[in-house]
């Protein structure tokens, strides 16, 4: 009993935690899109937050799937950021505020009245493929109609689209189509669910050689960045120029022409204007790209092993 309440509280720790990672990452593309708190904001964050609240009460099953679900407003909001932008510039907060609660609400609804299905759904989770997976996902195509369709509209009679009672019809409509095939969209809710759940399991098994990669990568930023600061600084001659004046550099500035430079990104705000400085770039270049490619290898190496051994594994357990 006692490693059973242990487990339980464990498992809830997990999912709050989760929870308040995606709540955060909808917060962030709340305030970019609304650039205060206003009403659209708060209608970001409370449709969220109670969205996940009644999924997470409707099926008590499925804690990913209500998660999921929050993660997919995220996504949700940075589209609907662009329709906003594009075609409905001209909207109040709390016209663009309701009008991003409506599809939620309508999906919420769509749950409700197909409760028993979904649910089926969501207690035996499984990835589908083929047929089943595209089936999941023609929901988006009428929904992108109604998107294209006010953009259409938007060439031949801009101020008649722009304007509060289109925006509403557009997202009304928006949200029947949702409450229609709100079984589809909780089909591909439990699937982006279950391939992020995969992916994730597997980073975490990559964590080991990633973290040795990353320190070997590190270092070798340092050691360079160590070496660009002494010539700089014990030199008199100038070595490197700053925009359009060649000074010294801080190591601060070293460590960040350091990892321009192995990234092979090379902004151009720093650059080497001795040969010596421009031959010990060209060796870090080579350096991490070589670094790069031995650690590409090694971790693929390593998750082959992890693979052969898996089974092993499971045998021994049976």
């Amino acid at each position: 009993m006692a490693g059973g309440g242990e487990g339980g509280r464990h498992s809830t720790m997990r999912e709050a935690v989760l929870f308040a990672i995606s709540l955060t990452l909808v917060a962030l593309v709340a305030i970019s899109i609304a650039r205060s708190t206003n009403t659209l904001f708060f209608a970001i964050i409370l449709s969220t937050s109670m969205a996940t609240a009644f999924l997470r009460w409707l099926f008590p099953g499925g804690s990913f799937f209500s998660l999921t679900f929050a993660n997919l407003i995220a996504a949700y909001a940075a589209i609907f950021a662009f329709f906003i932008e594009e075609l409905f510039g001209q909207i109040r907060p709390t016209i663009s505020g309701l009008g991003f609660s409506l599809p939620i609400l309508f999906f919420l609804g769509g749950c409700w009245l197909r409760r028993t299905n979904i649910r089926s759904v969501v207690d035996h989770p499984h990835i589908r493929g083929g047929k089943a997976l595209h089936g999941a996902l023609t929901w988006l195509v009428p929904v992108f109609l109604v998107g294209g369709g006010g953009f259409v509209l938007s060439w031949f009679a801009e101020p008649l689209v722009n304007t509060d009672r289109t925006f509403l019809l557009m997202m009304v409509a928006i949200g029947l189509i949702v409450l229609g095939v709100s079984r589809s969209v909780a089909i591909f809710l439990v699937d982006a669910g279950l391939l992020f759940e995969e992916f994730f399991e597997r980073m975490s098994r990559l964590a080991v050689p990633a973290f040795a990669f990353l320190t070997f990568y590190s270092l070798l930023v340092i050691i360079f960045a160590s070496i660009y600061s002494m010539i700089s600084q014990f030199s008199a001659a100038e070595h490197f120029r700053v925009g359009s004046v060649a000074r010294v550099i801080s190591f601060s500035e070293a460590i960040y022409f350091s990892i321009v430079t192995i990234s092979t990104v090379g902004y151009g705000d720093i650059v080497p204007v001795s040969n010596v400085t421009r031959m010990l770039a060209s060796m870090e270049v080579v350096c991490g790209v070589m670094l790069l490619l031995f650690g590409v290898s090694e971790l693929l190496e390593y998750t082959r092993e992890h693979r052969r051994d898996r089974p092993a594994k499971d045998n021994d357990a049976r």
